[in-house]
């Protein structure tokens, strides 16, 4: 039998199907947008990662021609971000600008053109100044003719994540989009497999065991693909056991890949204290950051600094963290691990 891998691409985590298996609902609410009539609107989508926000997002808006996307992963500040607006409306940006000055660009370049501006992850953006960047971006005189889509893994309200003035002139509409079941992501996985797998490679008690252990479709498809990868023959309930934990790993480098390399230090601090201990203190995790920092030839970053990267794999969603305060000690963070 030839290896069941035939075509990888439709089991990457970017690749965008025609359609989105039961999300209709909430492309229709993302629909209004694209009206030619409709007022502006600030919508806020919020569910747990893989269900499909930013690939609803993208579909329902892709005849839009003026739309900027920025992953706040990356351009987590009021500076980058914006930076990155323009640069999605064209317009040419260098370094050494102040931030006054990225804002009268964009006002420019937003006059009686209707823009949408997505700004995916959000929770990254509101660690630093995107308090400021939501209360000028709903406050510029150009503000009727830019939409605002503001996604969120982590939180399903923005109330307690920002300033009352600045939640006053967002009034963002709520989008929710609730976990999969396990039936649904097993009929997301169906129709990928179908695309990428030879006929008859893959068992369905395989997939079976992927869906109702994760509904994050994300991991599933990494699972998927590993799976897939490592076999010559059919993919079975048992091979997809064996393979979990690495196509976790796998997940978890594909997140970490858009981040620097004192994240994936502190990662692996993690990881391998995890193995000694249910839940890990912070001083641990940084003692062992350090060690690993001289093992790799690398300076290393100041406690503050790790803590905000902590808090960062938290939002991804890498880690769990329950915190403690008061006591000698301050705040205090006892770590977990997130597996399968």
């Amino acid at each position: 039998m030839p290896e069941p891998l035939k075509d990888p691409t439709p089991l990457q985590p970017n690749y965008l199907p025609e359609t989105l298996y039961n999300r209709q609902k909430e492309q229709k609410q993302l629909n209004t947008l694209t009206s030619e009539n409709s007022a502006p609107q600030n919508l806020f989508l919020h569910g747990p990662r893989g269900t499909g926000k930013t690939h609803v997002t993208h579909l329902a808006l892709e005849e839009i021609d003026r739309k900027c996307y920025i992953p706040c992963t990356q351009h987590d500040t009021q500076y980058k971000a914006l930076k990155q607006i323009l640069r999605g409306l064209n317009e040419e940006v260098n370094d050494g600008h102040h931030t006054s000055d990225l804002q009268r660009k964009l006002v420019k370049k937003t006059k009686a053109v209707h823009t949408v501006i997505i700004l995916d992850d959000i929770d990254f953006l509101l660690l630093n100044d995107g308090d400021d960047l939501l209360y000028f971006l709903t406050r510029m005189e150009t503000r009727n003719s830019v939409d605002l889509v503001l996604i969120s893994s982590n939180h399903t309200g923005l109330e307690s994540q920002i300033e009352e003035r600045t939640y006053s002139s967002l009034q963002p509409r709520r989008i929710s989009f609730e976990p999969y079941t396990a039936e649904e992501a097993y009929q997301v996985l169906v129709e990928r497999a179908q695309k990428a797998l030879v006929d008859q490679s893959l068992q369905k008690a395989a997939l079976t065991y992927i869906t109702s252990t994760t509904q994050n479709i994300s991991v599933a498809l990494h699972w998927l693909k590993h799976a897939a990868e490592t076999t010559e023959s059919v993919i079975t309930e048992s091979h997809v056991q064996q393979v979990q934990e690495k196509a976790y790993e796998k997940y978890a480098a594909h997140l970490l890949n858009q981040f620097t390399e004192h994240h994936r230090l502190l990662y692996q601090a993690v990881q391998e204290l995890d193995v000694e201990e249910n839940t890990i203190r912070t001083g641990e995790i940084y003692t062992r950051y350090e060690e690993l920092c001289k093992t790799y030839n690398e300076n290393t970053l100041s406690k503050r600094r790790l803590s905000d990267y902590l808090k960062q794999l938290e939002l991804l969603d890498l880690i769990e963290a329950e915190y403690h305060y008061g006591g000698s000690n301050g705040k205090t963070r006892d770590v977990k691990l997130t597996t399968l």
